[in-house]
């Protein structure tokens, strides 16, 4: 058993509504991404224009970030983990909705040091500016932050990064 199957198996997907305007399918599209190791297995799935679209978010990114916030704790693919995490950013800052971002962002808080962990191994950046938004104690993200600054310079100089 893995967490992360437990939570997509439990949610009933066709009760959510999807950018792409249809119900149902982001359930078995978080279950190709997450299983895959490469961009075959993923059968063409993704959840940018599902999820959110850079513009609006779903209300179908209320489930999926618990998804993608267990997914995240799993060894995967690093074409998997860096869609996750650009969805789970772009889901985070995106939410204007009060309600909708309140329980985004209970979400992802239920797994917060998923995201310290991904800020000290992973998408520093990225992870950082998401606890930019949902850790309540600020002291203790100013102090991880300071502590990986060094990591955040190395990876600025890199092309693309």
């Amino acid at each position: 058993m893995v967490p992360w199957t437990v939570e997509v198996d439990r949610i009933d997907w066709q009760a959510y509504a999807c950018r792409c305007g249809e119900r149902g399918h982001v359930g078995e599209d978080l279950r190709r991404i997450i299983s895959a190791r490469s961009a075959a297995e993923t059968g063409g799935a993704t959840l940018e224009g599902h999820v959110e679209d850079e513009v609006m978010i779903a209300p179908v990114a209320v489930p999926a970030t618990g998804v993608i916030m267990a997914a995240l704790q799993e060894d995967l693919w690093a074409e998997t983990r860096g869609e996750l995490m650009l969805v789970l950013w772009r889901v985070v800052l995106g939410a204007v909705d009060e309600r909708e971002k309140a329980e985004i962002h209970d979400r992802v808080r239920d797994g917060l040091w998923i995201l310290y962990r991904e800020a000290a191994r992973g998408d520093t950046e990225s992870a950082l500016e998401i606890l930019e938004h949902v850790e309540h104690d600020r002291a203790r993200l100013a102090h991880f932050r300071a502590a990986a600054a060094p990591r955040l310079k190395k990876h600025m100089g890199r092309p693309g990064a």
